[in-house]
């Protein structure tokens, strides 16, 4: 049976390039109480994820089997009149073969890059309002040292990042081995943010190309307390601090999901942050609809997502109540989700049959 395990295990990577799970599942959707189906296709997480941001309560397979990825196109098309959204995760190969079916494509993630380069005024101007004054009393309650210690490391991955990702994600949780850790702290360092002398945060730093690279971060036993109070913020900003005083030109905050209420993504943002392309990924979010139904609309309200245009990266928002769409119902969302990277927005209306286009320029 081992055997048969191991032989699975380095099968699967080389078979997830032609085979793909495709799962038809149907449920109350959130916030509407009415009934949704949709159909999942990916063999990576992120179904798992989205089924729990879709459905509120149990959720009912219909079916679930593994077919050609091919053959999906016509998995979507027989089903279009049954389902109210399709979204698959495919290897990035097969976008010509489904070019003109779906709707819209993005990545599993974006990347956050702050821009550190310029006079500390300037930084500091490009935070949410309540980022600046929050950063004024966390330059006076905590303090940061780099360490290249490895009690240090052991203590950050078990007590810091380990608690704090499994108390965020829960089952969804995606956990670095402590040997893949140990092997980037052994070629960068930590930075430790302590507060009345007590080590409260930390985060896992490389510099690349005067690039600091803040591969993890962690937050003493995971604990609620220590986040209300600002140890997490206080990590981000003196990740700033420490690459303006060092002459770093920028911070890669790493990966965050693509959807615009992501409480990850949208701190990052009130720092700052950039939005760009995930340069590593080397497959495509898609997300095929076949008709703006009010509760496909809901469903972009609630999770305005990210994607890829010929013309940038923009956000798509659904907007349910379509009949007071106006200007100011634009430039009002604008000012909500607008972020640097970001070229516009994309509003869907359960009466569109195209979605209209809001620049931020």
């Amino acid at each position: 049976m081992d055997l048969i395990r191991r032989l699975k295990y380095r099968l699967y990577p080389a078979l997830s390039r032609y085979i793909i799970w495709a799962t038809l599942a149907e449920g109350v959707l959130k916030g509407s109480g009415k009934p949704f189906r949709g159909l999942f296709a990916d063999n990576t997480p992120f179904t798992k994820y989205l089924l729990h941001k879709v459905f509120d309560g149990p959720v009912r397979v219909i079916r679930k089997r593994r077919i050609r990825i091919p053959a999906l196109r016509n998995t979507i098309r027989s089903s279009a009149e049954d389902i109210d959204l399709c979204i698959a995760v495919l290897p990035g190969k097969y976008e010509p073969e489904f070019r003109g079916l779906y709707t819209f494509r993005g990545q599993e993630y974006v990347r956050q890059i702050i821009d550190t380069s310029g006079p500390w005024d300037e930084i500091r101007r490009r935070f949410h309002r309540n980022k600046r004054k929050l950063s004024n009393s966390l330059h006076e309650n905590y303090h940061y040292r780099v360490s290249v210690d490895i009690k240090d490391f052991d203590f950050f991955y078990h007590r810091m990042h380990l608690p704090l990702i499994k108390k965020r994600f829960g089952d969804f949780s995606l956990v670095d081995s402590y040997d893949e850790m140990k092997h980037f702290f052994l070629k960068g360092f930590l930075l430790l943010i302590s507060s009345n002398e007590r080590i409260v945060a930390g985060s896992l730093c490389m510099v690349e190309n005067r690039v600091l690279v803040a591969r993890r971060a962690g937050v003493l036993d995971g604990d609620p307390e220590h986040i209300r109070r600002g140890a997490q913020a206080a990590l981000s900003y003196c990740r700033l601090l420490f690459a303006k005083e060092q002459g770093i030109q920028k911070v890669d905050t790493m990966k965050s999901l693509p959807f615009l209420n992501d409480g990850v993504y949208k701190a990052k943002r009130e720092w700052g942050a950039e939005v760009c392309p995930d340069d590593e990924s080397q497959s495509w979010v898609y997300f095929f609809i076949p008709r703006y139904t009010q509760e496909v609309v809901r469903f972009f309200q609630d999770n305005p997502v990210i994607i890829h245009t010929e013309g940038g990266l923009k956000g798509v928002v659904g907007v349910t109540d379509g009949a007071g769409l106006s200007e100011e119902t634009g430039k009002a969302l604008a000012k909500h989700f607008s972020a640097p990277g970001l070229k516009g927005l994309l509003l869907l209306t359960p009466s569109s049959t195209a979605p209209l286009e809001f620049s931020f320029f």
